[in-house]
């Protein structure tokens, strides 16, 4: 059930930012295998314009199956950001700067989608 829902919510979220030219999997992983201290993570080849995001898989959640759903489509936005932003310069300097403007982006778009 949560691939499908992760799998729904990428579709409706590469249309919104406009990257339906992007081929762009999503994946359940295991805690174990993401960075520390994240819930997700992305890869891509600008190339050949194709992206992996990695969700964390629901086996390693501790919250509520619907806070878990919402927490699992705010990192499928997260990811997509730092995706549509991929072009900009990036360093190790920027990358808790980034990570911030990220976070907001986000945060902001999904709460909008969730007023209607």
């Amino acid at each position: 059930m949560a691939e499908r829902f992760v799998n729904e919510r990428l579709s409706v979220w590469t249309k919104r930012l406009n990257l339906e030219d992007w081929q762009i999997s999503v994946i359940l992983t295991r805690r174990d295998d993401l960075k520390a201290n994240t819930l997700g993570g992305i890869r891509w080849d600008k190339g050949k314009k194709s992206a992996v995001v990695k969700v964390q898989d629901p086996s390693d959640y501790r919250l509520p199956f619907v806070e878990m759903l919402d927490d699992m489509e705010l990192t499928i936005v997260h990811e997509l950001v730092h995706l549509e932003l991929s072009s900009l310069p990036r360093s190790e300097a920027s990358r808790s700067t980034e990570e911030r403007a990220v976070n907001g982006i986000a945060g902001a778009l999904l709460r909008l989608d969730r007023q209607r």
